[in-house]
């Protein structure tokens, strides 16, 4: 019998040691034995006429992704062991290990086996060996600070198996750990890679969902996606469709059937499955230009629109207006009815100005809609115009006319009154709370019920400090809603009899989106919380109680490690308490320092304690860094009066907050290093970056991505800043307010910088135009300051592009490194010195 045998050349050093260079992996876990055989006809040349190699037999065994279904034992390979369960040549086994590194560095994965062999880190083939040998065989390998999975796929050759492995580095200051423990860091393709849940939609008995579900490929960052037919009392998918096979799926209004678009060169049909009786059938055929469709109630006919694009223009276009510079904005959409007993189309709308469909009445006999058009006299600069079409006679009724802040509308379920979601200022003063002059915050969502025949608008949400998000009408008595409540997302209920709101508790702190069944009690939603990835659940809102159905990176997050979070406030000059979550090193020792990292709200919505997203405080955190995220003065979710402070307080209350917040979080933990904080922010958070770097040099470094260095260069060229400047500056301009656009914009206050400061920019950012970064680099640059500068080719404001954000995400990681750790090797290897 035939028994391999590993023998290490280098006595046994333990995986916990300090300051270790090099370490020797001796600490394995073991897969399954599988036995392996030579193809038959192995002894004649292929036709190229090459001879059979056994390393063929090794290259086209198992792949890295098969792994995870071995059954694994736990071994120390030395001079003295033998994996007895190998009695034969040509058995293939698995070898798992985990290498950790305290920060980026080139490595060595060092390897000497008498046997052939492929080599793999993070699931990545970084060597193949084809022949056995008894050299040492040294692979460079660049390991970013945290731990990181070594795999050997190894094919037995001989009865005699001689095994040695290490891994060393040159670099200084380096500690690196060997282990079998699966639980790691996290890192940016937790985040990024693996499925993740697009939409889910119950249907009206709420018995069954529509699941769509999407699948991120790691390493090249393809999608794909399919769509599954889930029985919620079964617990069980009925059927799955892959690449979303069923086009534009949704639920018919009041059976459990499914209409999906099939799609034919330029014309489409609508078809339907009946998820009951299983069958399928298409109910309209021929349709050109097929847009979005929305059934009516009584399943009689389906609305649909249809887009005009404008006519191409030549090397000169005239520029009518100020929204006229975006390029889409002559493209113009109109509404249409299929009726589905006679399969005519009749256009509803036309004109100039495109349609919104809102709503259609509960017994489909009318619809509401509405069309804006712009007024740059005025502030929001848009006027929204609401109609009532009667489906009959196609007779129009107008709701309001030229509404300067616009509402969402739908019907209650008697169609006599409308849920309106809007601003404050949707009807005026009537639902304004604010104190000291202040004006009102155009984003902090409201609720109002309006009576379509009195035209009498109730502001049920006034004196409701938590920001609305969706709503619905759900029954006569009862309307539910998602809210920005401070950093959480929270699903409510309010009983118009009563009056009165009432929290439904969910197993999430941040609900990503919800759907209601038209009938009884259930709904569908996803959502993260501050350490957990996204899942999807039901809940029965009667009995407030939820049911897991999906976790899609569960097996992936079983063995990731997730360092410890806690609230942390302060009262700020005011007297007013700014909320705060802080975010702990995987392993933090109460006994060390650790750089700190400030983060604060873009735009004006809170930094909701939703799990990843393009700013992962968790992934900051696992390396290395203490995280401190703020919700500043201005931040909807908190009521009015302290979102209000948004309003025209441009480099104020939020700025005063942020530095006053981060000295007394400096006292207050004393593990913090006082001496290397950095700060970073985004779009509005990156004027707000900017701007304290001038005001403050209590931050290190910062870093500022899409930021606003000159408020009235931002609000004339980006593509809404004069219409985001509505609400931020609202009533206020280049001319009437100097001491906004001029006195508190970071490129006029450049001299006063402090410090260091990493600027990001997409070339194609819309909103923020690129030349925000380039201007106020330049200044910086003249006054000899510490300013590095990277734009991203081609994107926009967020950076999507999947290899882009991964070098961006390590961009950010790398910047930090460098300034508040002494660590700029990744930085270096990124973007090294050059003489020009």
């Amino acid at each position: 019998m035939k028994k391999i045998v590993f023998l290490f050349i280098l006595p046994l050093i333990t995986s916990i040691a300090s300051a270790q260079t090099r370490v020797e992996c001796q600490q394995w876990n073991v897969s399954d034995i599988t036995q392996m055989y030579i193809p038959a006809f192995s002894d004649f040349n292929s036709v190229d006429n090459k001879p059979f190699e056994i390393a063929d037999v090794l290259k086209n065994a198992e792949s890295v992704e098969a792994v995870r279904l071995h059954n694994w034992k736990s071994t120390t390979i030395n001079t003295d062991s033998t994996l007895t369960s190998i009695n034969k040549e040509n058995q293939l086994v698995w070898l798992e290990g985990f290498v950790s590194s305290n920060q980026y560095t080139k490595a060595f994965i060092n390897t000497s086996i008498n046997g052939i062999y492929e080599v793999y880190l993070d699931g990545k083939k970084i060597k193949t060996q084809s022949k056995p040998s008894d050299e040492v065989s040294k692979t460079e390998v660049t390991l970013a600070n945290g731990k990181h999975q070594v795999l050997i796929k190894l094919l037995s050759t001989d009865k005699k198996l001689n095994f040695s492995a290490s891994v060393s580095t040159k670099a200084d200051n380096t500690q690196l750990n060997w282990s079998t423990n699966k639980q790691r860091e996290i890192t940016i393709h937790d985040v990024l890679d693996g499925e993740y849940i697009q939409s889910a939609k119950i249907s009206p008995s709420g018995k069954y969902l529509i699941i769509s579900e999407g699948n991120v490929i790691a390493a090249s960052g393809k999608r794909q996606s399919s769509m599954q037919i889930y029985d919620i009392a079964e617990g069980k998918n009925l059927y799955t469709y892959p690449n979303a096979g069923l086009s534009a799926a949704q639920w018919l209004p009041s059976s459990d059937k499914i209409s999906y678009i099939k799609k034919e060169g330029d014309y489409s049909s609508i078809c339907l499955l009946d998820v009951v009786n299983k069958t399928e059938t298409v109910i309209a055929k021929g349709i050109e230009d097929l847009g979005r469709i929305t059934w009516s109630p009584n399943e009689e006919y389906v609305l649909f629109s249809r887009v005009k694009e404008a006519d191409k223009v030549g090397h000169h276009k005239r520029i009518f207006g100020n929204d006229d510079r975006l390029p889409y904005f002559r493209t113009r959409s109109f509404l249409y009815k299929l009726s589905l007993k006679s399969g005519t189309i009749q256009p509803l709308t036309t004109g100039y100005l495109s349609t919104n469909l809102h709503d259609i009445k509960p017994d489909g006999s009318s619809i509401l809609f509405s069309s804006s058009k712009m007024d740059y006299t005025v502030v929001p600069f848009s006027k929204q115009t609401l109609f009532e079409m009667n489906m009959q006679t196609m007779e129009l009724d107008t709701i309001w006319k030229d509404k300067l802040y616009s509402g969402i509308c739908q019907y209650s379920p008697d169609g006599s009154q409308l849920l309106v979601n809007g601003s404050p200022e949707t009807f005026g003063e009537l639902g304004v709370d604010v104190q000291n002059d202040h004006q009102p915050n155009s984003y902090d969502g409201q609720l109002y019920i309006y009576d379509l025949d009195t035209k009498i608008a109730d502001p049920i949400t006034k004196k409701f400090d938590p920001s609305v998000g969706s709503a619905i009408w759900k029954s006569a008595n009862e309307i539910y809603f998602t809210a920005s409540n401070k950093d959480l997302v929270q699903l409510y209920q309010y009983n118009i009899k009563t009056k009165t709101f009432k929290e439904i508790t969910t197993p999430v702190e941040v609900i990503s989106r919800i759907d209601f069944a038209k009938k009884g009690t259930m709904a569908v939603f996803n959502g993260t919380s501050i350490t957990t990835p996204e899942k999807l659940f039901t809940i029965n809102l009667k009995k407030g109680e939820s049911k897991q159905i999906v976790f899609p990176k569960a097996e992936k997050f079983s063995e990731i490690i997730l360092g410890k979070t806690e609230r942390w406030d302060f009262e700020n000059k005011n007297g007013t308490n700014i909320t705060g979550t802080v975010y702990y090193p995987t392993n933090y020792d109460p006994a060390k320092k650790y750089p700190l990292i400030v983060y604060y709200y873009g735009g004006t919505s809170p930094t909701s304690r939703s799990f990843g997203g393009r700013y992962p405080k968790n992934i900051w955190a696992a390396n290395g860094y203490i995280v401190y995220v703020l919700q500043p003065s201005g931040a909807t979710g908190f009521g009015q009066s302290f979102s209000a402070l948004h309003v025209n307080g441009w480099g104020t209350d939020a700025i005063d907050d942020i530095i006053d917040g981060t000295k007394k979080f400096l006292k207050d933990h004393p593990t913090a290093d006082a001496n290397n904080v950095g700060c970073i922010g985004a779009s509005y958070g990156g004027f707000t970056t900017m701007m304290l770097q001038t005001r403050t040099d209590i931050f290190k470094t910062a870093i500022a991505h899409a930021g606003i260095s000159d408020i009235s260069s931002y609000w004339g060229e980006g593509y809404w800043g004069y219409s985001y400047s509505a609400g931020a500056t609202k009533n206020s301009y280049p001319w009437n307010r100097r001491d906004i656009y001029v006195d508190n914009s970071p490129l006029f206050n450049a001299d006063k910088f402090h410090n260091s400061i990493l600027l990001l920019h997409g070339t194609a950012d819309t909103n923020v135009p690129v030349g925000e970064s380039l201007q106020y680099y330049a200044a910086l640059k003249i006054l000899d300051k510490n300013v590095e500068m990277i734009l991203i080719d081609g994107e926009d404001h967020h950076i999507l592009d999947y290899d882009k954000r991964i070098q961006w995400h390590n961009t950010i990681i790398s910047w930090f490194d460098k300034m508040l750790k002494d660590q700029p090797a990744q930085w270096n290897e990124l973007y090294p010195d050059k003489n020009l």
